[in-house]
């Protein structure tokens, strides 16, 4: 479909809903018999859309449940009239929503180059004498400029840790956006008078690769 097709009809699903509901004499009733209709989207069809960036769907109202066959929501959970999706950079995407409500538009895909992940801070900080039990107990906390992705388990690139006796073991990492917590997988893993170098690898949306590589020394509570 091409871009002028696509703008003639969304502006003639537009001009359509309002004629069939949007007055002022209609009924909420009566609105919500009938699916949302799209008044805009951004990109505009036939718009560049890179992987990894967003396109964002706004309705006439609440949609509700809105799904996308090239696109994931971003948050995965959202209301109101607005919806926003990561691209996956295919040239077409298509929207379904509650009561048979469809649109299908298309873009110009290009590859683009981002900057990958940049982390901003850890706590604890790897400069600072931190205890064994703050380590167990708190694990420690990655936050990156943008949302990331770990290295899945079993892959290259996994988080590991790896003391200065030589003994390794693989952490519990769990994300949040754009926080990253390693943790210890069991009780006793950190023992004072050791270094653990924390190595792994994060990824952003589009698949950008930074390495990690901390080390912290444990201390015993009592120094």
């Amino acid at each position: 479909m091409r871009c002028a097709a696509v703008l003639s009809s969304l502006a003639a699903c537009i001009v359509f809903a309002a004629a069939a509901g949007c007055g002022e004499d209609a009924g909420d009733d009566d609105l919500l018999l009938q699916p949302a209709y799209v008044i805009d989207i951004r990109p505009k069809p036939g718009g560049i859309v890179c992987g990894g960036s967003t396109v964002t769907v706004i309705f006439n109202r609440n949609p509700r449940v809105v799904e996308s066959d090239a696109g994931r929501l971003h948050p995965a959970v959202q209301s109101g009239s607005t919806r926003t999706f990561y691209a996956s950079g295919f040239w077409r995407m298509s929207f379904r929503w509650e009561l048979d409500g469809a649109l299908t538009v298309d873009y110009a895909p290009v590859i683009c180059r981002y900057e990958p992940p940049r982390l901003i801070a850890a706590t604890p900080d790897e400069h600072t004498s931190v205890t064994a039990q703050e380590l167990e107990a708190h694990g420690i906390v990655l936050e990156f400029d943008q949302p990331v992705t770990p290295a899945a388990a079993g892959t290259r690139g996994a988080f590991r840790v790896v003391d200065s006796t030589g003994e390794e073991w693989r952490p519990t990492v769990t994300v949040d956006g754009a926080r990253l917590t390693v943790q210890a997988p069991r009780s006793g893993v950190f023992v004072p008078g050791r270094a653990y170098d924390v190595t792994g690898w994060v990824f952003d949306a589009a698949g950008n690769a930074t390495e990690i590589h901390l080390t912290y020394e444990a201390i015993d509570g009592d120094e």
